[in-house]
């Protein structure tokens, strides 16, 4: 096994050697990664995804943005997920002025919370988040979306992820910089 045998030069061999090792390196971490999304350890907090905002201030194009500057949207992807398919959940803010203003948030403005009936089920209230705010310009009617995938999993008071969410009719509400949308309906079925 160490001295190769055949018509070749041994370093052909060794070559080729160190390649499969480096395949199999590569592709058995690639497993590990695409796996680590399904350990039995699941995190409450999710992930934000932000989209490209529209316009990131550098200096102050109005006045800062006020509840009354903005409307708060929640929405989810999809009304019904079956077992095993985590719901994407989106929040939009859109500017309703008259004027522009400046969107002044950071993940730690954003309270994301899904309730079923009286009982929440989880929710990034009290979580550790970024605090680094980003100043974006808000046109007249334009919008800012972040999008973040939930668990499926309820949380408790320190953000831990405990029990599943059990199959029934949950309700997103988001809260960005105080303003508060309308609970979005999706259900989870068995």
């Amino acid at each position: 096994m160490l001295q190769p045998v055949g018509p070749l030069p041994p370093r052909v061999y060794w070559t080729r050697r160190v390649v499969v090792l480096a395949v199999l390196a590569v592709l058995i971490a690639g497993i590990a990664v695409a796996c680590a999304g399904g350990s039995g350890h699941p995190r409450a907090a999710a992930k934000p995804a932000v989209s490209p905002s529209p316009q990131t201030a550098s200096h102050a194009a109005g006045g800062r943005c006020t509840g009354a500057d903005l409307d708060v949207v929640a929405s989810t992807d999809a009304d019904k997920y079956a077992a095993g398919i985590l719901p994407r959940l989106t929040v939009t803010v859109r500017a309703r002025g008259a004027a522009s203003c400046v969107l002044i948030e950071s993940p730690s403005a954003r309270t994301w919370t899904i309730v079923s009936g009286a009982d929440q089920i989880w929710t990034t209230a009290g979580c550790r988040t970024s605090h680094t705010a980003t100043r974006t310009v808000l046109q007249p009617g334009m919008t800012v979306h972040h999008t973040i995938v939930w668990n499926r999993h309820r949380s408790d008071k320190r953000c831990a992820a405990t029990n599943a969410a059990a199959p029934g009719t949950y309700q997103l509400v988001v809260v960005v910089n105080g303003v508060q949308s309308q609970p979005a309906v999706f259900h989870l079925t068995a």
